[in-house]
């Protein structure tokens, strides 16, 4: 299986697809790539945040707050059309509504570390290419 990576992506949560969207995303902002500079930059600021918030959540099997920022993250995610991203944060946000919450620390995890390729992926500017 090749690497996203030697292609000049960050390799995605799964190697079938890339991370995000990139023509669907430069088109939500009519090709403003300064605005997506400012929003990749705002998004990766969040991240810390939103991992501890849901790792305090889980860990003290608070399930309103884990559907709470689970939702946020979702959403954030959806912006930047990350679909991929996104299903793992809407299982969290699940687990959160439904009150399930045995397996959320390893869910946290999984985001955690799809955040950190999305966050890199971003970071990297492609809309600058």
């Amino acid at each position: 299986m090749g690497s996203a990576a030697g292609r000049g992506r960050a390799r995605p949560v799964t190697e079938s697809a890339p991370i995000l969207d990139l023509q669907a995303l430069l088109e939500s902002v009519d090709g403003d790539r300064e605005l997506l500079d400012e929003l990749a930059g705002t998004f990766a600021q969040e991240i810390p945040g939103w991992i501890s918030a849901l790792r305090s959540a889980a860990a003290s099997a608070d399930a309103p707050t884990l559907f709470r920022v689970a939702h946020g993250v979702n959403g954030a995610v959806g912006y930047f059309k990350a679909g991929r991203v996104r299903q793992v944060a809407a299982e969290i946000e699940a687990m959160g509504r439904e009150g399930r919450l045995q397996d959320a620390s390893a869910a946290v995890d999984r985001l955690e570390g799809a955040l950190g390729e999305l966050k890199a992926f971003l970071g990297s500017a492609p809309w600058r290419r």
